[in-house]
């Protein structure tokens, strides 16, 4: 054994000694020690080996966890009543021993985690479990375990079932007590992280965490604004993700049991952003659990635990996020500086599931009860019920579009109507073709430039896409389909001049040709065989998509010889070519 090692050994039994005084003096020099690269070198060297009774990190461990032990015994025995001052001091003095702790787990991990996973478990797991422990240390190895162990994914590997479910129960039962010494935030923190692990991990926990979470939601009705409760959200939208493969019937159950708290939360409590992803998740996740791939009927594959009880709480959740889609525009008519016009992405997928599910054909009115339909709206001293009325349907969303002249109302209204023809493009009645393609048009001859007009030009080039699908729709030259598609066209080939809606109209041009809409004209040709013409990735690829269609007209071929080519560096256009044989002449 070298030198250093032997000096450390030396310190090490030393700090576990009886006398407080000694091992004050001990950890100081056990400290300073850890700080000696050849120390640190040789400990290494030795974890590494595995070989004989080499001191190794393990070994040291197991002596500093006789020292914590010690300096706990003698805070169990110490005086309770006593002065400020002596208070103040042991605080810091219990301080002072996690931070020994937490130094020398990092110390020993730094290159590599040499230290086993499973007494750095076992230490921190009954030093919390332990009441006065815990009251000394709790939040402190709490801490520990979050950043300096669960943080280690080669950990996650060696952490057994027995694990996985001792440290769920242990951190349940602390975020579910409001008087707990331990940081709840801290705790929520770590049963988002512990989940992740036991869903990747583990395999037979599902009982705890169904549990936990209806337990948890309970009381959030009866705390308001509880710690960490995005972290929680988190944790159980990794839960309903994972369970969800195996057990679909018991988290729909799961998912309308809570579907009311969690709309509550968000109508209610004014969630900050980071608490509201979480909230969005939750409900995009129940809609892809309940309805996989958009599906509709039980032939289908939709699948409800109550089904009356699902549809009340889909409407409810239509009404919300009408509300809140109402409250960007809002914002933004007020707003001084630079705001972000368009809503979420996230959100916009939420509210296109919702649509797809409620509307129909026809346009239908509700007209409802708050006690009924809207379960975030109960009045909570028992007065009368107020009647609401919810308009659902194609004829809604066409109004949401023309009702408001600012981009804040209308932007998140084009984003939804995009998503969903998107991505159910079935959903979009024949009928419905030309009274949405005409309030489009009239938005984009409004406004052919800024940033409205890229997103109508996306939502046509959806439509156009959509049309292509619909064999009952047929478009003849007189038809109005057809005139409502050549104005469109018209208004889109001048759209191009603007680099802001470059792409997009060229998008929508290669979809309208590729669906037969409207063929290749002059003014298309010129685009590209004027002198003002620029190459670009779009215009290549439209140019590319309508060459395999269309004849290029003679009349236009010649031109092409001039603005792809100097673009370049290729040989310039025939004209030049003849004005420069008549100057040498």
């Amino acid at each position: 054994m070298s030198l250093a090692l032997h000096e450390l050994l030396l310190c090490c039994r030393q700090i576990e000694t009886d006398k407080a005084t000694e091992r004050k003096k001990e950890i100081v020099k056990f400290r300073r020690l850890l700080r000696d690269p050849e120390t640190v070198q040789q400990l290494d060297q030795n974890s590494d080996r595995r070989q004989g009774k080499q001191l190794n990190w393990d070994t040291v461990f197991r002596f500093l966890q006789k020292y914590v032990y010690k300096e706990t015994e003698s805070i169990k025995s110490a005086k309770a009543s006593v002065s400020q001052a002596t208070q103040s001091n042991r605080r810091k003095k219990m301080q002072d021993i996690s931070c020994v702790v937490k130094d020398f787990i990092r110390c020993a991990n730094k290159r590599a985690p040499r230290l086993k996973c499973t007494e750095l478990l076992l230490h921190v797991t009954n030093t919390v479990k332990d009441p006065t422990s815990c009251s000394a240390y709790g939040t402190d190895y709490s801490s520990i375990l979050l950043k300096d162990i669960l943080s280690v994914r080669k950990y996650w590997c060696e952490i057994t079932f027995q694990q996985w479910e001792d440290l769920l129960t242990l951190y349940f039962s602390l975020y579910l007590k409001p008087e707990s010494t331990v940081n709840r935030l801290l705790v929520a923190r770590i049963i988002h992280t512990l989940t992740r692990g036991c869903c990747q991990q583990t395999d037979g926990l599902h009982s705890m965490f169904f549990q936990f979470f209806s337990k948890t939601m309970k009381r959030v009705r009866e705390e308001k604004n509880p710690p960490g409760l995005d972290q929680i959200l988190a944790a159980l939208n990794v839960f309903l993700t994972s369970a969800s493969v195996n057990c679909r019937m018991r988290v729909s159950k799961l998912g309308e049991d809570l579907f009311s708290t969690v709309l509550r939360i968000w109508t209610m409590q004014r969630p900050k952003d980071a608490l509201k992803e979480e909230i969005v998740e939750f409900f995009r996740l129940l809609l892809r659990i309940h309805h996989p791939k958009g599906a509709k009927t039980v032939d289908e594959g939709a699948y409800a635990f109550d089904p009356d009880r699902w549809k009340r709480n889909l409407y409810s959740l239509y009404d919300t996020l009408v509300n809140e889609i109402s409250q960007i525009g809002s914002r933004g008519k007020y707003s001084s500086g630079s705001r972000n016009i368009a809503a979420k992405e996230n959100l916009v997928e939420l509210m296109a599931d919702i649509c797809h599910q409620l509307f129909t054909e026809d346009t239908q009115v509700l007209d409802i009860t708050q006690a009924s339909f809207l379960v975030t709206q109960r009045e909570p001293s028992g007065a009368a019920s107020k009647r609401r009325r919810i308009e659902l349907g194609w004829e809604v969303l066409r109004d949401n579009l023309q009702k408001s002249h600012n981009d804040f109302d209308i932007i998140p209204w084009l984003q939804i109507a995009t998503c969903l023809i998107a991505r159910y493009p079935a959903s979009l009645p024949s009928s419905e073709l030309t009274p949405l393609l005409t309030v489009l048009h009239q938005l984009l001859a409004q406004q052919r430039r800024g940033e409205r007009a890229t997103y109508v030009l996306h939502c046509l080039k959806e439509v156009a896409v959509c049309l292509k699908q619909k064999t009952d729709v047929k478009i003849t030259p007189k038809s109005d389909l057809h005139k409502l598609w050549s104005k469109v066209w018209a208004v889109t080939l001048r759209s191009i001049s603007s680099p802001q809606t470059e792409e997009e109209s060229f998008a929508l041009l290669a979809s309208i040709l590729q669906g037969g809409l409207i063929p290749a004209d002059t003014d298309f040709w010129k685009i590209f065989s004027g002198a003002a013409a620029k190459p670009s990735s779009p215009g290549v690829h439209c140019l590319a998509l309508a060459l395999t269609s269309y004849c290029l007209p003679e009349h236009i071929s010649v031109g092409f010889d001039n603005p792809m080519h100097e673009a370049n560096g290729s040989q310039s256009s025939l004209k030049e070519k003849k004005k420069k044989k008549k100057k040498k002449k």
